[in-house]
């Protein structure tokens, strides 16, 4: 005859004996009744913390690593070229002629933005406290004399169908003004 024991805490629990196929399911009561106190566990035992990350703990780390990655990449000069300054200079004067046709139309008065080859600055013509700098980074030039004029209606009266052009000494970026409408074109 064997019996089947079972541990419950630190009691024991017999389920009945091995003589036939279901005997252990012809239990008594008496044999069945153990403390109910032995057979809760406390909450805590339960949902015991886990090892590993919340998710908002993941959240806050990629936040401090993309915040140190903006600041540091740029400081360090990582992943820039001579390239990327050249095209962000060709962005830069481009906006900025928009900005003179915009300014003109706004205020209905004729408005310049001025070039002179060999300088990595230009100026507006008349000058407003609300003008762009006009500088450009240190080791781009402009390669051309070039003067654009918009008149109230947007229009560019002088260098409309031209362009200026900017060099980093290796590669140079063309800025060009369509005639009658001002479009600007980077190529």
């Amino acid at each position: 005859m064997e019996e089947y024991k079972f541990k419950v805490r630190s009691s024991e629990l017999r389920v009945g004996s091995s003589k036939t196929k279901y005997s252990w399911l012809r239990t008594t009561n008496s044999e069945l009744k153990t403390n109910y106190s032995e057979l809760r566990t406390h909450h805590s035992e339960l949902f015991a913390r886990q090892s590993g990350f919340t998710f908002i703990e993941v959240i806050l780390v990629l936040m401090i690593i993309g915040i140190l990655s903006a600041i540091l990449i740029p400081r360090l000069g990582i992943l820039t070229t001579p390239d990327s300054s050249l095209n962000g200079a060709a962005y830069i004067i481009g906006s900025d002629i928009r900005y003179a046709q915009e300014y003109a139309m706004a205020n209905r008065a004729s408005k310049s933005v001025i070039f002179t080859s060999g300088s990595s600055a230009y100026t507006f013509n008349p000058t407003s406290g609300l003008d762009p700098s006009g500088k450009l980074p240190s080791n781009i030039t402009i390669s051309n004399n070039f003067t654009i004029t918009f008149n109230s209606l947007g229009e560019p009266t002088t260098g409309g169908g031209g362009s200026v052009m900017v060099s980093n000494g290796v590669q140079t970026k063309t800025i060009g003004v369509v005639n009658y409408t001002g479009k600007v074109n980077i190529s």
